[in-house]
């Protein structure tokens, strides 16, 4: 059997169980506060993840703009580079055309009176004529205006077109300059 002697003053006694009292108390409160901050840290751990998350969507939407635009562009750019090269051609076949109109016509003001153009072919910058006169003279006022003219050179007219005085048949050729073809 055990006695307890209490030889403790009262002031003392009530100081040892504000003591356990306050221990208790906060032996309780560390117990309610320590799940919170638990349930704290897990949030803010959440925030973060989330706020991340957030900013790489966002720079993954701004990629795949960024990648939509860039294909746009790749797109433009290959419809530039058809349009040009279809320009370029066009250029290159505008550039060797040879404008026949502007030789005809200067050819058709030299013709005088009397002479009757039968046939006209043509190969690179030579013109073949065929055709009648009515008279010798008339054939050679033709080859004089020929030579006059800026657009021709060496005009040949062979020498058995000349033996006919009057109802010439003729054949000439002469060479047409290139920038009278290029105008």
């Amino acid at each position: 059997m055990k006695i307890n002697l209490d030889l403790l003053p009262q002031n003392k006694k009530n100081e040892i169980k504000k003591e356990k009292l306050f221990r208790a108390i906060l032996h309780e409160e560390f117990l309610f506060i320590f799940p919170m901050l638990v349930l704290v840290i897990m949030l803010a751990g959440i925030y973060n993840l989330l706020r991340i998350q957030r900013s790489q969507d966002l720079a993954s939407y701004e990629l795949a703009q960024v990648q939509d635009q860039y294909q746009q562009l790749n797109k433009y750019d290959k419809d530039f580079k058809k349009i040009n090269e279809a320009t370029s051609l066009l250029l290159e076949i505008q550039a060797g055309h040879l404008h026949w109109f502007h030789v005809l016509e200067r050819l058709s003001a030299d013709v005088p009176v009397g002479i009757r153009v039968e046939n006209l072919a043509t190969k690179n910058y030579n013109v073949y004529l065929i055709g009648q006169a009515r008279s010798r003279d008339g054939l050679l006022e033709f080859k004089a205006k020929l030579e006059q003219d800026d657009c021709f050179e060496t005009v040949n007219v062979p020498l058995s077109n000349l033996v006919v005085k009057e109802n010439v048949d003729f054949q000439m050729d002469f060479l047409v300059k290139q920038n009278c073809l290029r105008e």
